[in-house]
């Protein structure tokens, strides 16, 4: 099973967040499943997919986010 957690920012701010998650992931050594996002005007919306419960709960506790 896979658990997925949402992200919302503004497009502006996408390669401010990212570099932050990318940080919070490699500082931890977690490597999620799936890493995507998806533009639509001036927000985004960044889904990632995580295989162990407790790494989706932690970064999306991190990031504002809500696991799906």
């Amino acid at each position: 099973m896979l658990w997925s957690v949402e992200i919302h920012s503004d497009a502006e701010d996408l390669v401010r967040v990212m570099a932050k998650m990318r940080e919070w992931l490699d500082a931890r050594r977690i490597a999620p499943d799936i890493f995507r996002h998806t533009v639509d005007g001036s927000s985004v919306t960044i889904h990632l997919q995580f295989k162990v419960e407790r790494e989706a709960i932690a970064f999306a506790q991190a990031f504002a986010g809500q696991l799906l």
